[in-house]
């Protein structure tokens, strides 16, 4: 017999991106045989989070829990408010960022889970103590997460030819 398993908020793994943004694994893959990995991210005033981009195995949803955020949404960027919801299928540009002068905190949702979390882990190395890691280190990051960059001004809503690499940007 399987059973439920209560997984407690302050036990979840946490990891700090930079300076402005920590990421903290409420459910990530092994908690749902990968499944679905479910992070709580929280950004301060100003905080780039992730240039536009796609995902070719996943999909990805936002749930705003607090404040504001600006998502793109393959279209532009749309302000979304404490409870607004955003869901992005697999190869759907989209992004965030906080441009509110207040702390911003969301859900985001994977499906399937993809070990996730091994994403922002590598993004926590790269940024910790204020380095800058070169163009080359994040798109190695990157591509090996399942994420690609694209032009935001030539972002198609749904991406479905060769990847690009036109900007560096933290990342989710």
């Amino acid at each position: 017999m399987t059973l439920a398993a209560l997984h407690a908020f302050d036990d979840a793994r946490t990891v700090r991106i930079g300076e402005t943004t920590t990421t903290r694994f409420i459910a990530p893959a092994g908690a749902t045989d990968g499944r679905l990995g479910i992070f709580h991210h929280s950004m301060l005033p100003g905080a780039s989070g992730a240039a536009p981009h796609y995902h070719t195995r996943i999909a990805e949803s936002f749930y705003v829990l607090r404040g504001e955020v600006a998502l793109h949404d393959g279209t532009g960027w749309r302000t979304a408010h404490a409870g607004d919801f955003l869901h992005v299928p697999e190869r759907a540009v989209h992004g965030f960022r906080n441009d509110s002068a207040a702390l911003a905190e969301m859900l985001i949702i994977f499906t399937p889970a993809e070990h996730r979390e091994g994403f922002f882990e590598g993004l926590s190395r790269l940024l910790a103590d204020g380095n800058k890691p070169s163009r080359e280190e994040m798109v190695a990051l990157m591509e090996e997460f399942d994420q690609y960059e694209v032009d935001p001004d030539a972002a198609p809503h749904h991406h479905t030819h060769a990847h690009h690499h036109d900007q560096t940007s933290p990342g989710e």
